[in-house]
């Protein structure tokens, strides 16, 4: 319930649905400041080290330089996290948005085993999907991009893109198959 009545909404056909209260279904867990917060099993700074170099200090998947500060340490198996849906605030072009809960819902594949450093990039793009999943997701860019972009369609059409047909090999699969 929100405001003492069920939440309504139009779906993509244009018929008024009633949303499921999932703060009824799902656990809050806060921190100690009463906010929303990623569990706190972080890695060290040697291990933090340790991983920026695993792979030539480059990003495990596209294989640019890390810096020093501002990479992050991916999970290559994702841990998933719990959420719910909350209310959008006010003003906002949705009604409801997703909001972590905290709860981590594989806390075992949180092991530095399961970590390959990241470049932000490749890090947010690819969120808690698999390495194939990743891999996928790439691969449909250029078709997403000539069906929802006037401006690639337009550079294309100009000869300032060039599309090519290649499978999609991460920066890790290409290091670990080069002889140290």
């Amino acid at each position: 319930m929100w405001l003492g009545g069920p939440v309504k909404v139009l779906n993509n056909k244009g018929s008024v649905i009633e949303l499921p209260n999932f703060s009824e279904l799902l656990p809050k867990v806060k921190s100690d400041d009463g906010r929303f917060s990623k569990p706190k099993n972080k890695i060290s700074k040697e291990q933090r080290a340790e991983l920026r170099l695993k792979f030539g200090g480059r990003c495990a998947y596209c294989g640019c330089t890390l810096p020093e500060k501002g990479w992050h340490a991916d999970h290559v198996e994702p841990v998933r996290r719990d959420f719910e849906m909350v209310r959008a605030p006010a003003g906002s072009r949705v009604t409801h948005q997703a909001r972590s809960t905290g709860k981590v819902m594989h806390p075992e594949l949180h092991a530095i085993e399961n970590l390959f450093p990241a470049c932000a990039p490749c890090n947010l793009f690819k969120g808690a999907l698999s390495v194939e999943g990743m891999r996928k997701e790439i691969s449909r860019q250029v078709e997403r991009a000539r069906a929802y972009s006037v401006n690639f369609r337009t550079a294309e059409r100009f000869g300032l893109i060039e599309v090519t047909e290649k499978p999609i090999v991460f920066w890790f699969e290409m290091y670990q198959a080069t002889p140290k």
